[in-house]
């Protein structure tokens, strides 16, 4: 190795420093409208369910949660997805009409080409997690494919507005009417995620809640004790939410806090998940 080789390698490595020393670019709660990338926050989270702590919690415990839904439910909002579709596939045998919606664009262009059997990202290894739980013999394919029979609609919704749902954007069919409410509303990473303040996160949550019909239910998911998340190169602030936090907006929405009442909290390394019926 000759010294001016040595040197440039040398360069290499401090720019190789540099750039981990990078920030992401810091964003606010509402900037998820213009500046969440659907396919970095895929790859970064759900390419794999068994390299994400979060996922595996979730998807472990998520049949648990569903197994206290009623045999058969009429209606499914799952609010806020994302451009995620996990909770419509594991809601399959159960759902009959699957609504589902988020607050932007891309999110929502995203449910519309899988809805559309158009997608670029691969649900199965997501769907395979969720059949090992499930015990099933489905594959992947079969799953996606039952679910996006049951897929009515892409929802525009902002649960810091009135009304939450402010257009529909994807219908199955023209004919479809979507319903005021529903009932289950399904929500998970979205609550907290979609505001920096507790009063913004009791707005959200009465929000989610007046989508749910009388004696509905609300399955709610998301982590305990965050300010940020990362994924692409991009840090979006959000609530720092507290246990106490979730019972006082679901005391305050008239759902179910207590055992009796119809009320379930699981919690693991920070991550919840819980199901509540709308007394």
């Amino acid at each position: 190795m000759t010294g001016t080789e040595e040197v440039e390698e040398k360069k290499d490595d401090t720019e190789v420093d540099q750039e981990k020393e990078k920030k992401d670019e810091e964003c606010g709660a509402e900037e998820h409208k213009d500046k969440f990338n659907p396919s970095a926050y895929l790859d970064c989270f759900y390419k794999t369910a068994s390299e994400d702590t979060a996922m595996q919690i979730v998807l472990f415990f998520l049949p648990g949660i569903l197994y206290r839904l009623p045999e058969k439910v009429n209606t499914v909002l799952d609010l806020g997805a994302g451009p995620t579709v996990y909770l419509p596939i594991a809601l399959r045998l159960r759902a009959q009409n699957i609504y589902t919606s988020d607050y932007a664009p891309a999110n929502r262009e995203t449910l519309i080409s899988w809805c559309e059997n158009r997608s670029s990202f691969d649900w199965n290894n997501v769907c395979t997690w969720i059949a090992n739980i499930e015990a099933s013999m489905e594959t992947g394919k079969v799953m996606q494919e039952k679910t996006r029979h049951l897929m009515r609609a892409v929802l525009d919704v902002n649960v810091h507005e009135s009304p939450v749902i402010q257009s529909v954007v994807w219908k199955e069919n023209p004919s479809i009417e979507v319903p005021q409410k529903f009932q289950v509303v399904s929500t998970v990473f979205c609550l907290e995620y979609s505001c920096e303040s507790l009063d913004a996160y009791f707005r959200a949550v009465r929000s989610a809640c007046s989508l749910i019909e009388d004696g509905g239910f609300l399955i709610q998911g998301g982590v305990l004790g965050a300010t940020t998340y990362n994924f692409g190169g991009k840090s979006f602030r959000c609530h720092c939410l507290k246990q106490s936090h979730i019972v006082e907006s679901l005391k305050a929405n008239g759902m179910a806090t207590t055992t009796e009442q119809g009320y379930k909290f699981i919690t693991h390394d920070d991550i919840f998940l819980l199901f509540s019926k709308k007394l």
